[in-house]
């Protein structure tokens, strides 16, 4: 069964028996509003959204997992960012707290708003299967360019298969993000732990390995399953696909 908030999530109920796994495309929303405006070619905007990613952890709830899936695009409102990250500069008058601008945000990331219903959403989520469970397997999943972008700390470098994240040990137990890590390596790929990526919002708010809630951010490189001039599909999405349906499943099983 899927739920919607129109121009907000979708939200994918299990398929088959629960289990405490929950895995959140947040940054993959191509529902662009009408009053979305950009001086950059939509080329280099639409890169930034991770095609594909809902497609290749679609089998999600085939194995037990809830899955949220974010609608509008991340160059709009990131929700992997803090809603207190905006360059105090581009606000029209003032703001009732006050900002905390990262660097990523005055080298011209910056974030609008962040929108509170899907964080609440994922929290409530998150706080209803640790209720039922008593503990938590969240997946936040991404994608990432071949090598590192001018603005990341690793510009210009090739980049692995994949990259598993957890803040350094923040947001996931050591045996969770092995889990995590040591599957995919035994599927053939390259995998670095918590670089050029290290996780942010989006686990940050919700993991707590001391309760049992594991949450990791898991990146995967777009030379897998995407021409990124065309934005098309390549023939490797299905192996990656298949690949991370055998990694759900042994999620499901943890």
């Amino acid at each position: 069964m899927i739920h919607a908030a129109p121009g907000l999530y979708l939200r994918y109920e299990p398929l088959s028996e629960p289990v405490p796994l929950l895995v959140d495309v947040s940054r993959s929303g191509r529902e662009y509003p009408k009053t979305y405006r950009s001086p950059l070619p939509f080329t280099t905007v639409h890169d930034n959204a991770s095609m594909y990613v809902e497609d290749l952890w679609a089998g999600a709830p085939g194995v037990g997992a809830t899955l949220l899936y974010c609608c509008f695009p991340n160059t709009w409102v990131d929700v992997n960012r803090n809603e207190l990250d905006m360059d105090p500069d581009v606000v029209d008058g003032g703001w009732p707290v006050q900002l905390q601008p990262t660097a990523r945000t005055l080298n011209g990331l910056g974030l609008i708003k962040t929108r509170s219903r899907y964080h609440a959403e994922l929290k409530r989520l998150v706080e209803d299967l640790h209720r039922r469970f008593g503990r938590l397997i969240q997946i936040s999943c991404h994608c990432m360019s071949a090598t590192g972008a001018p603005t990341h700390p690793d510009a210009g470098k090739p980049r692995a298969d994949f990259c598993v994240s957890d803040i350094k040990g923040k947001t996931a137990s050591r045996k969770a993000l092995d889990l995590v890590v040591e599957t995919l390596k035994s599927f053939g790929y390259s995998v670095t732990a918590n670089d050029p990526y290290i996780g942010n919002e989006l686990i940050g708010r919700h993991g707590d390995p001391a309760r049992g809630i594991d949450s990791i951010q898991v990146e995967i490189n777009k030379k897998l399953f995407m021409d990124t001039a065309t934005f098309r599909a390549t023939e490797g999405l299905p192996k990656v696909k298949a690949d991370l349906d055998r990694l759900l499943a042994v999620l499901a099983r943890a």
